[in-house]
């Protein structure tokens, strides 16, 4: 646990199955814990820094907006009374059994808007793309590799700044997973950006990455990308990932086989190019 450090909880039912071992797992992780009785006035003073709150009714939600703590509704299976006035909330679950002490930071990162920290390898760190990350992110392009097989950013940095920003708060914070930065553990350097992406005609994620010259041909790829297959297969629960090779270029196509990708016989059309379809069962 890196930033959540207090967590608020007002559930109508402080008996809700796997409650309990929700609050032992943040309390081994040194967030303290408070309870808030649904059916009394709560506290209007100030609070503590780094809160979190997690409620099954509006007197929790009225916390959490009086004092921007930002909440996770509990909202089990066919109950709707808070449905149509949580439109604010983080995220919505129907039970404890699933939610950790890591999801719930993670839910808390994503109302301070702080970057998820996806997966961490031997050499690298693989997190969400920030706005302060757009001046690191047009010296990337500049790659002559880069700009030969991938689509370049929008013209100025405003343009790429103002999508970003809607890319943050859609992609990442709608599906969960999307492009990301890969950092250089050592330095903090922009290395390149992995992850997964949708294509329009396809059912299953497609994998893509990218890594600037001073850091090709050293594993790194590799690395990365070993990581986020796991992180699909064990984290989003996908069984199947595909990946799209423009024909000429072959280093990638050879990396791709090594991971386990193999060609479909399709291609689609991206603008002037035919790409290759690669799937990894």
């Amino acid at each position: 646990m890196n930033d959540l450090k207090n967590c608020f909880f007002c559930i109508s039912d402080p008996g809700a199955p796997f409650l309990a071992d929700l609050m032992e797992e943040l309390d081994s992780e040194n967030v303290k814990l408070y309870t808030i009785d649904p059916d009394r006035a709560f506290p209007v003073g100030p609070i503590p820094d780094n809160s979190y709150t997690i409620t099954d009714n509006m007197t929790g939600v009225n916390f959490a907006r009086l004092h921007d703590t930002g909440y996770m509704a509990y909202l089990p299976e066919g109950r709707t009374i808070l449905s149509h006035r949580i439109s604010d909330t983080e995220c919505v679950i129907e039970g404890f059994d699933e939610i950790t002490a890591d999801f719930v930071e993670k839910m808390y990162q994503r109302k301070r808007r702080l970057p998820w920290l996806i997966a961490e390898t031997e050499r690298t760190l693989i997190r969400e793309l920030t706005l302060d990350d757009i001046d690191a992110l047009f010296a990337l392009y500049e790659d002559h590799e880069i700009k030969r097989f991938i689509p370049p950013l929008l013209p100025t940095k405003e343009e790429e700044r103002d999508f970003q920003k809607a890319y943050i708060e859609k992609m990442y914070g709608f599906f969960g997973y999307g492009f990301w930065n890969v950092i250089d553990k050592k330095t903090g350097a922009l290395m390149g950006r992995a992850g997964f992406s949708n294509r329009e005609g396809f059912s299953d994620l497609e994998l893509g990455y990218l890594l600037s010259e001073p850091y090709r041909k050293q594993g790194i790829a590799t690395e990365v990308c070993t990581a986020l297959i796991r992180y699909a297969r064990d984290i989003l629960g996908l069984s199947t990932l595909n990946a799209f090779i423009h024909p000429d270029n072959l280093p990638s196509i050879r990396f791709a086989e090594k991971l386990g990708f193999t060609p479909t016989g399709e291609s689609v059309q991206v603008d002037d190019h035919k790409l290759i379809r690669f799937i990894l069962p």
